[in-house]
This record gives structure tokens, C-alpha cells and sequence, in this order.
């Protein structure tokens, strides 16, 4: 048995609400970020301790050579 109000079309005589332009300029944004921050998720990968740390001495010796640098650059001028 069917249901009346699985078949019966939508009705066209209802009102149509009018949608500001700030509605739809925030739903395009938000729509936009959501859609953003989905693709751009990286999922972090288990690094073990050894890996953690030639990273950290890695990151560590960048940031040295580029006080240096900058200090370089200094006396040079």
C-alpha cells in the first residue's frame, strides 16, 4: 500500500522565499571551506623514536644555519 505523500508532487502554489545575497555568499563560503578542509586533511603517520629524532636534529641544524646566515648578511652590510 502507498503512501499519499511519497507520490503526490510538491506543491507550487506554496510561497517562494526570497534568499538574501549575504545567505548566499555565506553558504557558497562555507560550503567552499568544508569542501577545502576535506581535501587538504593529512593524516599524521606514526614516525618511531629514531625517525623523531633526525627530524628534530634536522629541524634544529635549519634553524641554526639560518641565525648564521642572517648574521652573515648583517656584518656583510
Amino acid at each position: 500500500m502507498s503512501n499519499d505523500l511519497d507520490v503526490r508532487p510538491p506543491s507550487t502554489r506554496a510561497p517562494r522565499r526570497r534568499v538574501s545575497l549575504a545567505d548566499r555568499i555565506a553558504l557558497r563560503v562555507g560550503m567552499s571551506l568544508i569542501i577545502w578542509s576535506r581535501r587538504t586533511h593529512h593524516v599524521r603517520y606514526a614516525a618511531d623514536h629514531a625517525t623523531r629524532l633526525r627530524l628534530d636534529r634536522e629541524r634544529r641544524q635549519r634553524e641554526v644555519d639560518l641565525l648564521v646566515h642572517g648574521a652573515v648578511m648583517r656584518m656583510w652590510r
